[in-house]
């Protein structure tokens, strides 16, 4: 018979509050994805051949994955009542 009661350990993002991992790899992410992506979507001949819209879809992916980590690791890093706290949870008109 299998022991199941052991457990296995978490794999977890966000440990607790004040926790900056998250905010570090959405910066990282908007770092290499978008430059490319905006790069390509300004090219105005659009010539790209057959590597252009999965290249274009992955930068996409990225750059929308980063924007995601990037408003979780503010949602754990800002206090409440601060501007940014606000604008991460989306309360922009309550006080």
């Amino acid at each position: 018979m299998r022991n199941t009661s052991r457990r296995r350990p978490r794999w977890t993002i966000v440990v607790g509050p004040g926790d900056f991992l998250p905010f570090v790899i959405g910066c990282v992410l908007l770092f290499i994805s978008l430059p490319g992506f905006v790069v390509l979507l300004a090219v105005s001949d659009q010539n790209w051949g057959v590597l252009g819209p999965p290249v274009i879809v992955i930068l996409g992916l990225g750059t929308l994955l980063g924007l995601v980590f990037l408003v979780l690791g503010l949602q754990h890093c800002t206090q409440p009542g601060s501007f940014w706290y606000r604008l991460a949870h989306g309360r922009f008109f309550s006080r």
